[in-house]
């Protein structure tokens, strides 16, 4: 039986159109192949907006469908002329849904015809559904026999499963989808489930021996990066207040925030976006990133899409003279002048590292105003979480409109302080009557259970995201452990001793932490780490990066990620590491390809 996936990364009113005609469709197609969305992140100008389709269906054997749902009684249908609409008692005096359902379809074909693997792969068609109008209604008004609607519009019949799966059906036959093949429904699955950026692949020098390792190289960036579930959500969710993403390096944290920065701002042009980080060279990373998704959700006529960076701005978390900053904005606005880090030292009488002098400066800005910060912003993106003290979180939220959008990012096992990630209450405090300020968990009923984590509508208040894509799992492991100083004769210098942190980080752990003596091992494989495998089975050593799949072909080009060599002396190292990097280069290398470190006891 297949299985259907059906995405919400809008949370659905529950009296509306759309929550109907979504139920309908989840009803009519939960045991099918296909892909549904509601509101699909890929806009259409109509008039002065920017319009996204209400439903997007895939469907393997009907093509593709888009679906445009109005609320409207047949009360507040005037007339019908052509694509227009005229309204009465309704926000708007004219609509022109049939138009905007056939935009929303040419603007997703349009998509699907740029990639080679998906161009003209399926048949598209559209619809315009009217959940709250009957059919004896429809006919009654004379809207029946009009030419603009025969074959366009679904009534609130049409929605019964069945009836709508013989309307597509019928559909479908005029206009057939053709067989899709395994490998095509799968590109078309990685197309509407979005992908991370693509670096143009390394050439393979001419004369290359077949074990190159830069075959593998080649042949890894020459791969797609879809998006997985969960960084679908990341991507393109609108939570209705703050919500916290939890990250390795390399899970796409980054990526995905821009994403849904660019996804925010198509939708909300009006709203005052900030996206803040911690590292200054990240600035013109980010600044493309945006740009780049923002062209690829908004379609126009002509010329390319530009985000208004005065309404989406992308902040350093300190800011500079020279380009503005999320503190130093704040405490403009604020009326106090801003902290360079040179004053700060000043004020410390002593030397102080970035992270420490920026402590400093929000906590001196919320001490002196933390009581009436100016609401500056609708939503905050916050990256690289880890490197921004509580006083920045706490300013960020007070500088929000309600419903106090904000979201950031975090990687606990990226530093070398505490792997344990500081819970909201912590960071943000009580209300006078003693709830938490921002509170990521559950609601208790009054029978005592407690509800998950989730806004109203559906979208979770935290993420977890333990995939990581850039770093094979040997590598990431060792890392690991050397972070935590798991091996050391003297004992870890920090660690994780519960077997539910460690499946955040993506490691099953084999044995019991709590009997003395006993041991323990534990290996990097989020796949069977996941809640709802509650005991997984070992022998599977396999991870997210390409290189560890078991049908990598190029196993015998790669070799091992991992050499670990002992030497008698520092000058035999250092004549071992020099011979590595020959080799490296006279196999087709740059030099800036090549990174050596040397940590050292002092």
């Amino acid at each position: 039986m297949a299985e259907a996936q059906f995405q919400n990364f809008t949370p659905l009113n529950p009296n509306s159109a759309e929550k109907a005609s979504w139920e309908a469709l989840r009803q009519a197609f939960q045991d099918h192949p296909c892909i549904a969305y509601f509101r699909y992140p890929i806009y259409k100008r109509v008039g002065d907006l920017l319009k996204e389709p209400d439903i997007v269906l895939m469907h393997r054997q009907l093509g593709l469908w888009i679906f445009e749902c109005k609320g409207c009684y047949i009360n507040n249908i005037e007339s019908i002329q052509g694509h227009v609409w005229t309204m009465r008692n309704w926000h708007r005096e004219e609509e022109q849904p049939s138009l905007q359902a056939e935009e929303g379809m040419y603007a997703v074909e349009s998509k699907l015809s740029e990639r080679r693997e998906t161009r003209r792969l399926v048949s598209c068609h559209y619809r315009v559904i009217l959940p709250f109008i009957d059919r004896h209604q429809w006919q009654e008004k004379g809207f029946t026999d009009l030419p603009c609607t025969q074959g366009v519009v679904l009534l609130k019949e049409d929605l019964k499963p069945a009836s709508l799966r013989e309307k597509l059906e019928i559909a479908n036959q005029e206009s057939p989808q053709r067989p899709l093949s395994d490998e095509q429904w799968q590109h078309l699955l990685r197309f509407f489930g979005g992908s991370l950026p693509r670096r143009e692949p390394r050439p393979v020098p001419a004369g290359a021996a077949p074990e190159s390792p830069l075959r593998v190289i080649h042949h890894i960036e020459s791969q797609l990066r879809s998006l997985d579930s969960d960084q679908q959500k990341v991507a393109f969710e609108i939570p209705e207040g703050p919500q916290r993403i939890r990250g390795l390096a390399g899970s796409g944290k980054t990526v995905l925030l821009a994403k849904r920065a660019a996804r925010m701002h198509a939708s909300h042009p009006d709203w005052q976006i900030a996206f803040v980080f911690f590292t200054r060279s990240l600035y013109d990373q980010i600044t493309e990133l945006i740009r780049l998704y923002y062209r690829e959700m908004v379609r126009l006529e002509e010329g390319e899409a530009e985000p208004n960076w005065n309404n989406l701005r992308i902040l350093h978390a300190w800011g500079a003279r020279e380009r503005q900053g999320f503190y130093r904005r704040l405490a403009e606005r604020s009326g106090i002048s801003p902290m360079a880090l040179w004053e700060v030292k000043a004020a410390l009488g002593r030397s102080c590292s970035p992270g420490e002098a920026f402590e400093y400066v929000c906590d001196s800005l919320e001490k002196e105003r933390g009581k009436s910060i100016p609401v500056l912003y609708d939503a905050i993106l916050i990256d690289e979480g880890q490197d921004l003290p509580p006083s920045f979180y706490r300013l960020a939220y007070k500088s929000l409109s309600d419903p106090r959008r904000l979201y950031w990012a975090y990687d606990e096992a990226q530093g070398i302080g505490s792997l344990i990630v500081p819970q909201p209450k912590t960071i943000f405090g009580y209300k006078p009557d003693g709830t938490p300020v921002v509170d990521l968990g559950g609601n208790k009923l009054p029978n005592g259970t407690i509800t998950s984590p989730v806004y109203e509508g559906g979208i979770q208040k935290a993420h977890n995201l333990n995939r990581c894509y850039r770093t094979p799992k040997l590598l990431l492991m060792v890392a690991h452990a050397i972070n935590m100083g798991l091996l050391r004769s003297e004992g870890p210098l920090q660690g994780v001793s519960d077997k539910k942190e460690w499946r955040n980080l993506g490691y099953v752990v084999f044995g019991d932490f709590r009997k003395v003596g006993s041991e323990v091992t534990i290996t990097y494989n989020p796949d069977l780490a996941r809640e709802d495998n509650p005991n997984p089975e070992p022998g599977f050593d396999y991870g997210p990066h390409p290189i560890d799949r078991q049908d990598f072909s190029l196993k015998e080009a790669l070799g091992s990620p991992l050499v670990i060599e002992t030497f008698a002396s520092e000058a035999e190292e250092r004549a071992w590491i020099a011979e590595q990097i020959k080799k490296d280069l006279d196999l087709g290398f740059r030099p800036e390809d090549l990174m050596v470190t040397g940590p050292t006891g002092d």
